[in-house]
C-alpha cells in the first residue's frame, strides 16, 4: 500500500511567484531607460530575481515544516538572531552602496524583495544549529535517531545554500546589469556589493555548517571508537568511519560548499583580482 505523503504549502508558489514576477516587472517599467536594449536585459534580470525571491519564499517555508519534524525549534532561537542578521545586513548595504544605488528606489526594492524571500530560509538555516545541539534535558535519543535527524538536516542546510547562492548571483547580475544601462558603470562597486552578499549568507551558513561537522564527528566517534580496537581491526573500523563520514558530509569543507553552492564567489575572486591586482 501506497503512503500519501502531503506536500505543505501545495499552492502557495502559484502565488508568491507571480506576486514577485508582477513586482519586478512593475520597478523594470518605472524606469527612464525603458526601452533600450540595456533596459532589456535589465529588466529580464529584475524579473527573474523578484520572481526567484517569491519562490524561494515557499521553498524556505518548506524546509522550516520539514525541520520541525525533526525538533522543536522554539521562535525565540530564531527571531533574536534573524533580527540581528537583517540589522547587520542593512548596514552593510547602506555601506557598501552608499551613493551607488543605482536607479535609486528600484534598486531598494529588488533588494528588499530579496530579503524578504530569503527569510524563511534564513531562519530554517538558524533552527538546523539549534536542532543539531544536543539537549541536557531531553531522554537520549538511539544512535540511529540521531544520524538520521544529522543527515536529514544536512539535506535541509545544503538545499537552502543553493537557493541563497541562486538569489546572490542573480542579485550581482541585477546590479551589473543596472550600471551597464545608466552608463555609471563601477567594476568595483560590483565587486564590493557581490562580496558582501555573499559574506552574509557565509554569516549565517558557515556556523550552523561547522556545528553540523562537529556533531556527526561525535556520532561517529561513539559509534566506531578506536580507543580500544586492535591492531587488526583498525583497517575495518576507519573503512566503516570513512563511510560513515562521507555520509554526513564530513569530508566536505564550509568553504567547499559554498563554493559549489554560490556560483559568483569564483568569478568576483577572479574579478578581484583582475581589479585590484593589475593596479
Amino acid at each position: 500500500m501506497s503512503v500519501r505523503i502531503r506536500t505543505p504549502y501545495p499552492y502557495l508558489a502559484g502565488l508568491t511567484v507571480p506576486l514577485g514576477g508582477a513586482a519586478g516587472l512593475t520597478v523594470a517599467l518605472t524606469s527612464a531607460y525603458r526601452g533600450s536594449d540595456e533596459w532589456v536585459i535589465w529588466s529580464c534580470a529584475a524579473v527573474a530575481l523578484a520572481a526567484a525571491s517569491g519562490a524561494a519564499f515557499v521553498h524556505g517555508l518548506r524546509r522550516w515544516t520539514e525541520l520541525a519534524a525533526l525538533g522543536d525549534v522554539p521562535l525565540s532561537a530564531v527571531v533574536w538572531p534573524l533580527a540581528v542578521l537583517y540589522v547587520i545586513s542593512g548596514a552593510v548595504l547602506a555601506v557598501t552602496l552608499r551613493g551607488d544605488l543605482v536607479d535609486g528606489w528600484r534598486a531598494l526594492v529588488l533588494i528588499l524583495l530579496a530579503a524578504l524571500g530569503l527569510a524563511p530560509g534564513a531562519a530554517t538555516i538558524i533552527g538546523v544549529g539549534h536542532v543539531a545541539s544536543p539537549r541536557a534535558d531531553t531522554a537520549p535519543t538511539p544512535l540511529g535517531s540521531q544520524f538520521g535527524t544529522l543527515i536529514a538536516a544536512s539535506r535541509i542546510l545544503q538545499s537552502l545554500l543553493a537557493v541563497m547562492g541562486g538569489i546572490v548571483a542573480l542579485l550581482v547580475i541585477a546590479e551589473a546589469t543596472s550600471q551597464r544601462m545608466t552608463e555609471h558603470t563601477n567594476v568595483e562597486t560590483t565587486l564590493v556589493f557581490g562580496a558582501g552578499s555573499s559574506a552574509l549568507v557565509a554569516i549565517v551558513y558557515a556556523p550552523v555548517a561547522a556545528k553540523l561537522r562537529q556533531r556527526g564527528r561525535e556520532l561517529v566517534d561513539l559509534c566506531h571508537p578506536l580507543g580500544t580496537l586492535a591492531p587488526d581491526e583498525l583497517a575495518e573500523a576507519l573503512d566503516e568511519r570513512s563511510r560513515l563520514e562521507t555520509t554526513l558530509g564530513l569530508d566536505r569543507t564550509a568553504l567547499n560548499d559554498f563554493q559549489t553552492n554560490v556560483v559568483v564567489v569564483g568569478p568576483l575572486l577572479a574579478g578581484a583580482a583582475s581589479a585590484f591586482l593589475s593596479r
